[in-house]
């Protein structure tokens, strides 16, 4: 299971106990906030993470090594970021024919501050950073450096975010049902705040003869 989701969950789970009555009475969105302790300890779980690049100038691999100084600010995330590039090969034209560049591996490193925004319908939160200090461990592969580091910057990227399952419960006599819809995504300092619906229906337990 996704580590993020399961301490969604949990957490819910906890939050949720005791509340459920007043949540379904006034129809209103349970706020929880999730400390930037909780997601720092998300993200070192789950790095590195690795994927393909492949654009007009640039090809090969891509692995986020590293996410240090993480900081949660109002309506942005800062952090410091590490990135390690694999087979990478760089595309250039010459007379209308293109010609590929191998450069093999590199390392670099960028301040980041990224904003987001949650798009409800489709339940896809959107991360959008804006790159400055970027910094090659290899002097000769500056250039490179700096056509990996645009291929993020001041671009939003998608993240789905798994529908939460809901939450049964067995109160003897009913079956407890809670279904939670995440109604907005915020950033606030040092928290990341999620509004979340809840949907609760009971039904009552067929008696057997």
């Amino acid at each position: 299971m996704n580590p993020l989701k399961t301490v969604i969950l949990s957490l819910l789970f906890i939050f949720l106990t005791g509340t459920t009555t007043v949540a379904a009475t006034q129809q209103k969105s349970i706020t929880m906030s999730l400390p930037d302790s909780v997601l720092k300890e998300v993200i070192r779980k789950i790095l590195p993470l690795d994927f393909g690049v492949q654009s007009e100038t640039l090809l090969g691999s891509v692995s986020i090594d590293k996410i240090d100084k993480l900081k949660l600010l109002e309506n942005k995330v800062s952090s410091h970021i590490t990135l390690s590039g694999h087979k990478l090969n760089l595309v250039t034209n010459i007379a209308g024919h293109a010609i590929r560049m191998k450069i093999g591996t590199l390392t670099l490193s960028f301040q980041c501050d990224a904003t987001i925004r949650f798009d409800v319908p489709t339940q896809t939160l959107y991360l959008r950073p804006v790159i400055t200090e970027v910094q090659s461990a290899d002097s000769n592969k500056a250039d490179v450096a700096a056509a990996l580091a645009l291929l993020f910057n001041n671009r939003e990227f998608p993240i789905a975010i798994e529908k939460l399952q809901p939450i049964m419960a067995d109160t003897g006599s009913k079956m407890l049902n809670i279904s939670m819809h995440i109604a907005n995504v915020q950033l606030h300092p040092n928290i990341l705040q999620l509004d979340i619906t809840p949907r609760i229906i009971t039904t009552s337990k067929v008696s057997g003869n």
